[in-house]
């Protein structure tokens, strides 16, 4: 059983919340985009797979960099990430506005390459900071606890999202469309952690504010 004092420790319970929140956009803009290039744009599978590339490429080039990062910069490093996530996504929404047709995976490849550089300053260094301050004998729970809750939110995330995405393109027929809705409801998630983020980033920097008890004088 988890010990709910867990959630008590600096950084834990809003790193967990955000981890959730971004998984839920973050599964989601792949799941949408998916749909959209093969059901709207008649994409092969491996097509598909091959538009969507620059975003693995560019979180895998960028999770190497926070990695080394993390422990200097904190959680503005998560921060700075998720805002960077949002260009990327922003500008998919407005490549996807433009109607580019069977051309589309070729333009979506320097936005989802910018989100994907920003994705990868968002999900290691998140969970490194959210288990800094956990004692060495809940780790396990905590991690446990943390994965749950990213595997929660991806489900959450396909289950709005998607029912975004299909109750638009049942409407309308329009799969660009409905592309844009999921993105956006992407986005919606994507703004949340940011907001967690910076709520936390906050409390952490008044904490490292408040004045420390003098050396040998007893803490209060």
């Amino acid at each position: 059983m988890v010990r709910l004092s867990l959630f008590a420790r600096p950084g834990y319970g809003a790193g967990a919340l955000l981890g959730a929140l971004y998984f839920a956009g973050f599964t989601g803009v792949v799941f949408v985009l998916t749909l959209y290039l093969q059901n709207g744009l008649g994409y092969t599978p491996l097509e598909a797979g091959l538009s969507l590339t620059p975003f693995a490429l560019g979180s895998a080039v960028s999770a190497t960099i926070g990695g080394r990062l993390v422990s200097r910069m904190g959680r503005s490093l998560v921060v700075i990430g998720l805002v960077v996530v949002g260009l990327g996504l922003g500008a998919t929404d407005l490549v996807l506005g433009g109607h580019h047709g069977a051309a589309a995976g070729w333009w979506l490849a320097l936005p989802m390459l910018i989100a994907g550089v920003g994705g990868g300053l968002v999900i290691s260094p998140n969970v490194t900071l959210t288990l800094a301050n956990v004692p060495v004998h809940q780790a396990g729970a905590a991690g446990g606890v943390l994965n749950t809750g990213q595997r929660l939110g991806t489900a959450a995330g396909i289950a709005v999202i998607g029912s975004l995405f299909f109750s638009h393109l049942a409407a309308t027929g329009d799969s660009g469309g409905a592309a844009a809705i999921g993105l956006r409801a992407t986005l919606a998630f994507i703004s949340l952690a940011l907001v967690v983020g910076i709520v936390d980033l906050a409390r952490g920097r008044s904490r490292d504010r408040e004045p420390q008890p003098a050396s040998g004088s007893p803490a209060r």
